[in-house]
């Protein structure tokens, strides 16, 4: 049985450089998900990451642990004869990719498009070489396929 002289005293153990970084971890989720401001968000890792006290973490996080996820900085302990041994909860990944964080693969195809114009294009041209941008444009166009494809298939999935 927990005891609110027991929940005072885990509340006073200092942290580690782990539970800080879940810490921040579980902060930069809520701001992405949209849950915390920018400005709140820069002032709660900067407490984070000078917390001392699980206590002082706890305050930064109470409010985002309500959504259902676990709490990753609280270890559960568990005694085995007269050894205490720390375990903390392990978050199950899903597999699922979270689509709104990252870029399309057209646009990562853009990008790589771009660069290669400066690396393969303009060189060329600079030195009287024109048919050197055909050179390009068959390059980047054939690593367009894939990405094109991708896009499509998701587009029709959704």
């Amino acid at each position: 049985m927990t005891t609110v002289q027991d929940d005072r005293s885990d509340d006073l153990q200092r942290v580690s450089d782990a539970d800080r970084d879940a810490a921040t971890t579980m902060l930069r989720t809520a701001f992405e998900e949209g849950r915390l401001a920018q400005d709140e968000h820069a002032e709660r890792v900067d407490a984070a990451l000078g917390a001392r006290t699980r206590g002082e973490l706890e305050t930064l996080v109470t409010d985002l642990a309500a959504t259902g996820e676990s709490h990753p900085e609280r270890p559960h302990r568990s005694q085995k004869g007269s050894e205490e041994v720390e375990s903390t909860d392990e978050v199950e990944d899903t597999g699922e990719d979270d689509e709104g964080s990252r870029l399309s693969p057209l646009a990562v195809w853009g990008i790589f498009s771009a660069v290669m114009f400066f690396i393969w294009a303009v060189p060329a041209l600079v030195m009287g070489y024109p048919v050197g941008v055909l050179g390009w444009a068959l390059f980047c166009g054939f690593w367009g396929i894939p990405p094109l494809i991708v896009t499509l298939v998701r587009r029709r999935r959704s």
